[in-house]
């Protein structure tokens, strides 16, 4: 509602502050303490509070005005209009003071989360979630209500509507590993599948509340093989364009206000023209995974760096909040604990195939056997998780803080219902591998081909319920072969 009329502004005290009456019959529109724009003399305006003066109704006109204006004892047109919420000047540093009223109306403490809009002309301009901050400052016996915006608003006066937003979930479903997060850290949710979090000073995060856990499970395992876990930034290095999309889609979902920036690692075995390489690098990374590269770091080959060049370079995927360092530890640490406890074998054969993206490969011999690279401080971990998952295995000390946990054929084979599927799923190379390799396994070829094979080999296929007592494929035997069968034609 925006009302005009004429007024004669008045002095109110010695100050200079001077005083505009509403006139008796526009008082019915408002009310005491009511927060208005006051905007007259071609776009120069004011925000304020209706107050009582000299028992009337009306607003005080700041001094500065007063005297650069010369309004006193000055009749203007006067435009006036109701506003939702509060006005408040932004400090240099962002702040802003929330009047008693609002506090009280959303039933505001220290911690609470709210959310803020600033609006300039009717338009937001800026939206965020902040922390209230509640101080006492010396001499002063009442609290000072404080949250914090961008620098970049400071020195202007804007009005701000706020929403207080709840600390408990709208239908209480929250993924566990979740739900246990949100107990160490100041949080609010913002609907029903996403929850901003603060801890400390660290700028906060928005995470996804309602991600399913074998998809955590998968992904926590590659970040495990391949993910930053200490200083400042968190990332995740990604091999290959589908490991670069998968790693990407999941951090975005799970992270719902991710703003990662995108670094090609690249060894230059060529020593290619720098520009035309980032050109060309940039092109393709671009056409496959439609993720525009922010940097480069092109390195000279050293030692035996030759055995492991990617030939697009591997993808670094970057955030510099601090918070999502302590988001992505806790969720993997908490996950591990999860999957030991309820012995889970799904949940640990998930998180396997994920650490197989970073540290997995096949063999290079005919046995069609897969190894997982570790070292010292993981490789206790990952031993307590293989043996949930059933499947033999051996530990081979390849260094000083080098090992290899080494799975035979047979065993997945006798699990490959659950690793068909996931098994190298986001690197192509060394799923092709593994199927190639495995055609010369004497199981897989008594099962694909009817090949003949030893007498060892048949009687484990019959322990194991793939053949009966004259050697006959029995309906779980058929249904191996024909998995087996799909997946290596689907490698092709």
């Amino acid at each position: 509602m925006e009302l005009k009329f004429i007024s004669r502004i008045k002095k109110s005290n010695k100050r200079g502050t001077g005083f505009l009456p509403i006139p008796k019959d526009k008082l019915f529109l408002f009310g005491l303490s009511d927060k208005v724009q006051i905007k007259f003399l071609n776009n120069v305006y004011f925000f304020a509070q209706i107050i009582e003066y000299s028992h009337k109704l009306g607003v005080y006109v700041p001094r500065s005005l007063m005297e650069k204006h010369r309004l006193l004892n000055k009749e203007v047109e006067i435009q006036i209009k109701k506003i939702r919420g509060f006005y408040a000047p932004v400090a240099s540093d962002g702040r802003i003071y929330l009047p008693y009223d609002i506090v009280k109306n959303e039933s505001l403490r220290d911690n609470d989360i709210i959310s803020i809009k600033a609006i300039e002309n009717n338009k937001i301009i800026h939206e965020k979630y902040v922390k209230i901050y509640v101080t006492t400052r010396p001499k002063r016996r009442w609290k000072e209500y404080i949250c914090y915006l961008d620098k970049n608003l400071s020195g202007r006066t804007l009005v701000f509507q706020v929403k207080k937003l709840s600390p408990i979930p709208p239908y209480r479903r929250v993924n566990p590993l979740l739900a246990k997060l949100l107990q160490d850290m100041h949080c609010a949710f913002i609907d029903k599948n996403s929850t901003i979090i603060f801890k400390g000073n660290k700028v906060p995060a928005i995470i996804n509340i309602n991600l399913e856990l074998s998809d955590l499970a998968f992904y926590l395992g590659a970040y495990f093989a391949d993910g930053t876990k200490k200083g400042n930034s968190w990332a995740i290095c990604a091999s290959t364009f589908e490991q670069a999309s998968y790693y990407l889609r999941i951090h975005n979902s799970l992270i719902k206000d991710s703003k990662p920036e995108f670094i090609i690692s690249y060894t230059d075995i060529d020593n290619s023209n720098q520009k035309v390489l980032k050109k060309n690098l940039a092109r393709i990374w671009k056409d496959k995974t439609s993720i525009r590269i922010s940097k480069f770091r092109i390195r000279k080959p050293e030692g035996k760096c030759f055995l492991k060049w990617n030939r697009y370079g591997t993808l670094v995927i970057r955030e510099h909040r601090q918070i999502l360092l302590d988001i992505y530890n806790f969720l993997l640490k908490r996950l591990i604990k999860e999957i030991l406890s309820l012995r889970s074998k799904k949940l640990a054969i998930d998180f396997i195939c994920g650490v197989m993206e970073g540290d997995g490969y096949s063999a290079a011999n005919p046995q069609g056997s897969v190894s997982i690279w570790s070292n010292k401080n993981d490789i206790g971990i990952l031993e307590k998780i293989l043996r949930i998952t059933e499947m033999k295995f051996k530990i081979c000390k390849e260094g000083e803080n080098k090992y290899a946990l080494k799975i035979g054929a047979l065993e997945i084979l006798r699990n490959f219902y659950l690793l068909k599927d996931k098994i190298f799923i986001l690197y192509p190379k060394r799923r092709k591998n593994l199927f190639e390799r495995f055609k010369a396994v004497g199981a897989v070829r008594f099962l694909t081909e009817n090949h003949s094979s030893t007498n060892w080999v048949k009687s484990w296929l019959k322990n194991n319920g793939f053949c009966d007592k004259n050697y006959q494929l029995t309906k779980l035997g058929l249904s191996l072969r024909d998995n087996l069968l799909n997946k290596m034609i689907g490698v092709k």
